[in-house]
């Protein structure tokens, strides 16, 4: 494993569920980079399109030609491996079987996908890896569009109605 994939800087403090459209759900997770949960997925699995903003600390900025060559998540993850001084601001991905993945300031991501119809083990995965209670599954599933705050012993410690009000009532 490299560092970026095992950063001991970024806990997941913050999780929501929602459900964009009667066919599909969301899954969003605060403190989370983006090759924590792009590693998770199969090296193979295809990039449909993709959107991707990173630049270096001198302002080298990645170029289209260079996120056009990404034709699956290996191809991705295996850049920013190997090219750590990109920092990824925001990424847009769609993926096949339905799959969307996408992030900010490298430290928020979220995860769509289709109801039903899709390979749903990257949750499971995450909520593994990152030693994250699956019982809070059920809690966010029946806090539709909340954001539940979590400490590092999966314990509730906010429910906040939307994002803003996290941001008024729930930082520290």
């Amino acid at each position: 494993m490299t560092p970026l994939i095992d950063d001991k800087n970024l806990k997941i403090q913050l999780l929501s569920y929602n459900r964009p459209t009667a066919d599909s759900e969301q899954y969003y997770f605060l403190e989370m980079s983006t090759l924590q949960a792009t590693t998770l997925l199969p090296h193979d699995k295809k990039i449909i399109s993709n959107k991707i903003f990173a630049y270096t600390d001198d302002d080298n900025y990645l170029d289209e030609n260079t996120t056009d060559n990404f034709k699956n998540i290996g191809q991705f993850n295996d850049f920013f491996v190997t090219n750590p001084d990109f920092y990824i601001h925001n990424c847009d991905m769609e993926l096949e079987d339905g799959i969307s993945l996408s992030s900010h300031d490298d430290g928020e991501v979220s995860i769509q996908f289709l109801r039903n119809d899709c390979d749903q083990k990257i949750i499971i995965d995450i909520f593994n890896r990152y030693k994250l209670d699956k019982k809070i599954i059920s809690i966010l599933k029946n806090k539709l569009g909340h954001y539940i705050a979590i400490d590092e012993e999966n314990n509730i410690t906010g429910d906040y109605k939307n994002f803003d009000d996290y941001l008024k009532f729930g930082r520290s």
